[in-house]
């Protein structure tokens, strides 16, 4: 299935129906507000993430741990984060977050990265 395809399909099953993709913009530029670096991002990728920068503060305690992190990592442009900082944005345990992410089956392609 085609990443576009499953995000859609993820963003319904989570009641996200309200989110609209112009098709005609493949990409968009994105400006790091930190560093000013511009870099070009695909246009599906760009409203998704600004679309999950804007939820509600109580939409992880409304979710489950698993829907809540793939949410955060998506508003986090899929980049990996901290035990600690996912724990932070869905209002967890990171021992719990750890724990759930980290055995032995792989929930909505969430696997821990490992920096050695």
């Amino acid at each position: 299935m085609d990443l576009k395809t499953y995000l859609s399909t993820r963003l319904q099953a989570l009641g996200i129906e309200d989110i609209q993709f112009n098709p005609d913009i493949d990409e968009v530029d994105l400006v790091d507000m930190e560093t000013g670096e511009v870099r070009r991002v695909d246009g599906f990728q760009f409203v998704v993430q600004t679309y999950f920068q804007q939820l509600p503060d109580d939409f992880a305690q409304r979710s489950s741990l698993v829907d809540a992190v793939f949410c955060v990592l998506l508003a986090n442009a899929n980049q990996p984060m901290a035990v600690s900082e996912i724990a932070d944005q869905v209002n967890r345990s990171g021992d719990v977050v750890l724990r759930t992410l980290s055995g032995n089956r792989v929930y909505q392609g969430i696997t821990p990265f490992f920096d050695e």
